[in-house]
């Protein structure tokens, strides 16, 4: 059928694959899926793919392998003997070869030889004793500096704030609680705060006490007093693992009671006069007497404890943070 002139075609129309053409197409006899060649089934094969396949039951190979039970207590196993050469026996009690060869080789100590000239150059450190490291010597040997005993002990220091604080630092070190008496609250306060982060570790007082706490080998006490130029009016007894430090920040004639007392003087640098007074109370040696006015900041005069010394403090950076830099 034709359509009539003017008329629109539908979609349906002009499509390839129109009604007239479909019916005409002959799009074949469809083929049919191959058949898979059936095999006959292996009897292994089907009983260990069958989901109730007796697990339990083992084959003949596996009975006879299957280790038996008994009651017998385990025995320990015995070691291998060492490896011994063919003619000779093995010893009783040889469980474990100590060598490739089973012995072990008799030790031979030989002689060492050393020339003249090396056994020149070997030097001895002089032991230098127990106590608080206060520095060095200008022979670079270690001073110690026996600060607490068993006794009671007086240490007088005549110097400044700094030096007093250093030594007081190095006491925290070994489990120390200070007491300080001073007219200058302002130069202590905080510090034993800062330097061992507790509060009761080191007390500033503005008087003289009636009475002072004993101390022990594990926390020894330390009473520091900062009077200026003279020493306390009275002072309670001391008692054991106890130390006086009596801080005095110039050398004048008040102050020579204190020296006279004390079993210990630590100096810093000196004035022209007051070396002229500490040599004579503490008896040093014309040289000695003058080398107090030339020592540096970070120095320390040691007299009454054995021969006189001038010591380097040798300050870590640790010390310069909390206490600061060397001053007099």
């Amino acid at each position: 059928m034709t359509n009539p002139p003017g008329a629109s075609q539908s979609p349906r129309d002009s499509s390839p694959f129109s009604t007239t053409d479909f019916g005409t197409t002959d799009f074949g006899t469809p083929e049919q899926p191959a058949v898979p060649t059936q095999r006959p089934a292996d009897p292994q094969l089907a009983k260990a793919s069958h989901p109730y396949a007796q697990a339990g039951q083992q084959t003949p190979t596996a009975r006879a392998s299957a280790p038996l039970v008994t009651t017998a207590p385990l025995a320990r196993p015995t070691a291998p003997a060492p490896n011994r050469p063919p003619d000779e026996p093995n010893k009783p009690g040889d469980t474990e070869p100590a060598g490739p060869s089973g012995r072990t080789s008799r030790l031979r100590i030989g002689w060492h030889s050393m020339p003249r000239a090396g056994l020149r150059r070997i030097t001895v450190t002089p032991v230098t004793g127990a106590g608080l490291l206060l520095g060095r010597n200008q022979q670079q040997i270690p001073v110690p500096l026996k600060l607490f005993s068993p006794r009671p002990e007086r240490v007088a220091l005549i110097g400044g704030a700094w030096a007093a604080q250093l030594l007081i630092f190095r006491a925290f070190s070994i489990g120390a609680r200070a007491i300080v008496v001073t007219t200058e609250q302002r130069a202590w306060s905080g510090f034993g705060e800062r330097a061992t982060g507790q509060y009761n570790r080191l007390t500033v007082l503005g008087g003289e006490p009636s009475s002072l706490p004993s101390g022990t080998a594990q926390t020894p006490s330390l009473i520091v007093y900062d009077l200026g130029v003279t020493g306390p009016a009275t002072a309670p007894p001391l008692g054991p693992w106890s130390t006086q430090l009596t801080v005095l920040r110039q050398l004048d004639r008040p102050g020579v009671a204190a020296l006279q007392e004390a079993g210990l003087t630590l100096m810093q640098r000196l004035g022209g006069d007051e070396a002229t007074l500490a040599a004579a109370t503490l008896r040093l040696d014309q040289q000695n007497g003058q080398l107090l006015q030339f020592m540096t900041d970070d120095m320390l005069a040691v007299a009454g404890n054995g021969p006189d010394q001038f010591v380097f403090l040798n300050q870590t950076a640790l010390e310069q943070q909390y206490v600061g830099m060397p001053r007099r």
